[in-house]
């Protein structure tokens, strides 16, 4: 493990302190590393420790606003989409992404994103309305 990565799981570890100070001390350490980081090292660890901790400081610290998005975000949200362990974290975190309304939004459509999280919701629905299904008669999808 490289030093930068020792350094950014220690501040994550650190994201959710009690501490209000250090808390604020901690997410603008994740933010400059963040502007720095060129190769989205920094960025998947952040959404690798939000998939799971659930930080709401980790989520808060997710560069939304950058036009267009990084890469790196939608295919580590795209691979937890597709996890049944993550899936509900990733829901999660793109929602709070959505309700942020970032400039790069409608580019949502056009990535591999939007067709895993379809993928889920159509096996989702059908599981969950299959005993409706087959007491309406209907032959199950």
């Amino acid at each position: 493990m490289s030093k930068e990565q020792l350094s950014i799981s220690e501040l994550l570890l650190s994201l959710d302190s009690s501490e209000l100070q250090e808390a604020e001390h901690v997410r603008a350490a994740v933010n400059q590393q963040l502007s720095s980081d060129r190769g989205g090292a920094v960025l998947s660890a952040l959404v690798d420790f939000y998939l799971e901790s659930w930080s709401n400081q980790a989520a808060l610290s997710i560069p939304y606003l950058l036009a267009p998005p990084p890469q790196v975000l939608l295919e580590k949200l795209t691979e937890a989409v597709n996890r049944p362990a993550q899936r509900l974290a990733a829901v999660s975190l793109l929602g709070e992404l959505v309700r942020k309304q970032p400039p790069w939004i409608h580019l949502l459509s056009r990535s591999p994103l939007l067709p895993a999280l379809l993928r889920c919701l159509k096996v989702g629905l059908v599981k969950c309305f299959k005993p409706v299904f087959l007491k309406c008669g209907y032959a199950y999808p």
